[in-house]
């Protein structure tokens, strides 16, 4: 009997008082269908009828086995009912289904947690798929920080997820927040937790450097708990389907993904109404900016520190690159400082060298004064001292040399045409030549000749020769009174006694 037929039944019973067999002929039903439908005061609920199953005659096997073995695995339950001639010969996934049935729902009861303003702040990674940069396909990570009470949050996207990254998205998070809370709450990550978990875990010393700066108190998660930082679980979440999802065409480079964190944090994800609080993050953080601790006046150092030893080469490697130092540091230790967009490389306290970070792999950088010390350090010393003299002469002296250099020619043989070239016409005009060369890419000595050639042509003035003895030893015995400008001065004014002489 369907719910359908209990209905009209009662209707025709109770409004058009029809008897039994009238009810019955009407419905083509029997009188015993009609008196059952009477006698119910609740609609009949359907009941799917049983069918029999392969293992009904090993339920009470089944049952002695999970009331001694509760955990008891499926497979092994059916090794145990298989035994024997009569065993069960049926698959193990009729006994799985039979299992969940009979079995308790295993799982955890969670409770809700309610945060105070400015109590606790949850922060994580998360995986954003690759990127290319340059040649390399790097990975991109988000650094996500969220406010428990009101739900502010701050992203930051990253090519790794180091150490020196984790504690430069802990201070921009506050940075931007404008203060601190009491606890910051994360996970077992290398760069916090060095052993342990939760409440017995060991914190990285900078981590506790950090926290001690921005007086914070630290708070690892135990071991395989997500849900214990759910805020920041759901807030990495919602990253990946609201800021990322479809926009795989717009994010091409890791610029796009720089450029996309501050629009989508402070245009979509604070301006939302959370479904948790049903208010905006925004307007719930002025509750709580008050009640943040105000930030250190002597700000974090986040820089990456480390010691190298520079190579024979010259180069130290960092970060899956090679980086090249002056070459009179071969061999010495000296310490790296990198943050995200440099990294200097310092010597008993003295800067020696400086380099725009890499985010590719596998690449050399090399600044150009470092190679051109190197090249000087293999020179003779006669042909160093020459070379050293000529890039005294300023930065298009160097560039000049340096370019030089990179050409199959013999370098010291054209540095010391540029200088007899200055003895001749000047520093000044040498260097006005060399300018000109390096403007039309020509690297050649003879260039700057011809150059400084035209330039007195279109000047009118004579060609400077010098002198060429045949024997140069006899320069030295040649003795020469000083000039004396005066007897010039007839060529230029009448004397007296000249303007007498013609009256």
């Amino acid at each position: 009997m369907n719910v359908a037929l209990w209905a009209e039944i009662r209707r025709l019973a109770e409004i058009d008082k029809l008897s039994d067999r009238a009810i019955a002929r009407r419905l083509h039903c029997s009188r015993r269908t009609v008196a059952k439908a009477l006698e119910l005061q609740q609609p009949p609920t359907p009941q799917a009828a049983r069918r029999s199953s392969m293992l009904d005659p090993y339920l009470d096997r089944i049952k002695e086995l999970l009331a001694k073995y509760p955990d008891l695995s499926a497979v092994r339950i059916r090794e145990e009912i298989a035994r024997g001639p009569e065993g069960y010969t049926g698959s193990a996934t009729v006994l799985r289904r039979y299992l969940r049935r009979v079995r308790p729902a295993r799982g955890r009861v969670y409770q809700e947690v309610h945060y105070q303003p400015a109590q606790a702040m949850q922060v994580d990674w998360g995986e954003c798929g690759r990127v290319q940069v340059g040649s390399t396909s790097r990975k991109v990570s988000v650094f996500v920080a969220v406010l428990c009470y009101s739900r502010l949050g701050y992203i930051e996207f990253t090519l790794s997820q180091r150490k020196a990254e984790f504690y430069r998205g802990l201070v921009n998070a506050l940075t931007f927040f404008g203060g601190s809370p009491r606890n910051l709450i994360f996970d077992n990550l290398k760069a916090a937790v060095l052993n342990g978990s939760g409440r017995n875990a060991c914190f990285h010393p900078e981590l506790l450097a950090l926290c001690g700066s921005f007086c914070l108190q630290p708070v690892a998660c135990a071991r395989r708990d997500p849900e214990s930082k759910g805020v920041v679980e759901d807030g990495v979440r919602y990253v990946k389907h609201n800021a990322l999802a479809g926009r795989a065409d717009q994010l091409t480079s890791f610029e796009d993904y720089l450029a996309l964190a501050p629009y989508w944090r402070d245009q979509v994800a604070n301006l939302r109404i959370h479904e948790t609080t049903h208010e905006r993050p925004v307007d719930r953080f002025e509750q709580e900016r008050a009640l943040l601790r105000p930030l250190p006046t002597i700000p974090f150092d986040t820089d990456e520190v480390v010691p190298a030893v520079v190579s024979p080469h010259a180069r130290i490697a960092f970060d899956g690159n090679r980086y090249s130092v002056p070459p009179q540091f071969v061999r010495k230790t000296i310490t790296l400082r990198a943050n995200s967009n440099e990294l200097r490389l310092l010597h008993e306290g003295h800067m020696v060298a400086q380099h725009v970070r890499s985010y590719q792999r596998g690449q050399l950088l090399v600044l150009p004064e470092h190679q051109l010390a190197a090249l000087t350090l293999r020179q003779r010393p006669h042909q160093q001292a020459l070379e050293q003299e000529f890039d005294g002469w300023g930065p298009e002296a160097r560039e000049f040399h340096l370019r030089l250099n990179s050409r199959p020619v013999k370098t010291s043989v054209h540095v010391r045409r540029l200088l007899n070239l200055a003895k001749l016409y000047g520093r000044a005009e040498v260097l006005a030549a060399i300018a000109r060369a390096l403007e039309l890419a020509t690297y050649d000595a003879a260039c700057v000749e011809n150059l400084l050639l035209a330039q007195r042509r279109r000047r009118q003035l004579p060609t400077p020769t010098l002198p060429t003895p045949q024997r140069r030893e006899l320069i030295d015995d040649i003795e020469l009174e000083p000039a004396d400008p005066a007897l010039y001065d007839r060529f230029c004014h009448h004397t007296e006694e000249d303007s007498h002489g013609t009256t």
